[in-house]
């Protein structure tokens, strides 16, 4: 598998006051928390992202602009009713798992739809479901194999690639920068991304411990030790991911068929040792990775991250990789609405790389 993009808000956006590692209550770091108190301040931002989305709107539909905290607009108002309505329901009709969102009702609307959009649309076949469906092992085989094998996967000790990506910028992410983009890795789990952009130059990796972010302005920061983030981090970093699949998950089932960018795919569902579970659809056909999907959990609801993997070619080594990557949103903690897409240019394998090139770098004084 290909190690996905780790520009998160807090490498790109200096101008966050909140660390993704602050788990502090949100009424300790932010002003007039009323609802979502308790709530670490890490997922504020997330959450609002997620309303956001849901409802269709900007910031400034609930909030004074330069004064977040104010209650003067009604509608934020409205906004805090409306949470205390949703936690309700899942609790009194779902025992409080949190089924019923705002985007339950509203999907991507200020007012719910209280009739159906006529005409109908006909709905869609479901895809067939080939019986028997095959195992978990079986589907994982061939995805090794459709990449070249692990004969061929294991002679590749590193790896460096050239690529070009618009990175997401500015308040969640919603500003688009054209960057130029060379990631180095080596065996067993040494990463080092180098994002080039006009104006500026940011960095992520993994040392081989934990994962890594430089902002632009310097800054340098890691995720939270034992965090989702953190574990995500360290799964990616391994060159031999696609071999290591079956540990990285506790349980793996293959939970059917699914349609992705027209390609029949089997779904197989990962719950991983710390986080939430993950969605990964492999071409019936080819065994190749089609698409991963995961999520981050907030207050409001789950923030969805989804990663299609395409064109994938052969390196000079006989190994395949996937030659774009289309990501939506931008990042996994960036606003719903973004996108992202990865266009690999040129690979190198066996390339010598010093181990020093992938140590953690000192902030910028």
């Amino acid at each position: 598998m290909f190690r996905l993009p780790a520009i998160a808000a807090s490498l790109l956006l200096a101008t966050i006051a909140v660390s993704a590692q602050d788990a502090r209550p949100a009424e300790e770091v932010y002003k007039n928390i009323r609802v979502l108190k308790g709530v670490p301040a890490n997922q504020i931002l997330e959450s609002m992202h997620f309303i956001k989305a849901a409802l269709g709107v900007e910031c400034e539909h609930c909030h004074v602009p330069m004064h977040m905290d104010s209650d003067e607009k009604p509608m934020k108002l409205k906004a805090r009713a409306m949470y205390q309505m949703m936690n309700e329901i899942n609790r009194a009709s779902f025992g409080g798992r949190q089924l019923v969102t705002c985007y339950t009702c509203h999907k991507g609307h200020t007012t719910p739809e209280d009739l159906p959009a006529m005409p109908i649309p006909a709905a869609e076949a479901p895809v067939e479901t080939k019986a028997p469906l095959p195992t978990v092992d079986q589907i994982l085989a061939k995805y090794v194999a459709a990449l070249g094998g692990e004969q061929a996967m294991r002679t590749v000790t590193s790896r460096v690639i050239t690529a070009t990506q618009d990175i997401p910028t500015g308040p969640g992410g919603s500003i688009p920068v054209p960057a130029k983009l060379e990631r180095s890795q080596k065996v067993p789990n040494l990463v080092l991304d180098l994002y080039a952009a006009e104006k500026f130059t940011v960095a992520d990796g993994f040392d081989g411990t934990a994962a890594w972010t430089k902002a632009q302005n310097g800054t340098v920061t890691s995720p939270a030790p034992g965090g989702v983030d953190a574990e995500r981090a360290r799964r990616a970093a391994s060159l031999y991911e696609p071999l290591t699949l079956k540990e990285q998950y506790q349980t793996m089932r293959v939970d059917g068929m699914a349609r992705v960018n027209g390609h029949d795919a089997y779904l197989v569902i990962g719950a991983p040792a710390t986080g939430t579970p993950e969605r990964l659809y492999f071409d019936e056909q080819t065994g190749l990775l089609l698409r991963k999907w995961s999520y981050v959990e907030t207050a409001p609801g789950r923030v969805p991250f989804q990663v299609d993997f395409e064109d994938y070619r052969n390196t000079n080594s006989g190994v395949k990789i996937p030659f774009t990557i289309r990501m939506a949103p931008a990042g996994p903690r960036m606003e719903l609405q973004t996108t992202s897409t990865l266009r690999v240019t040129n690979v190198k394998d066996n390339v010598p790389l010093d181990d020093g090139k992938f140590v953690k770098p000192s902030p910028a004084r």
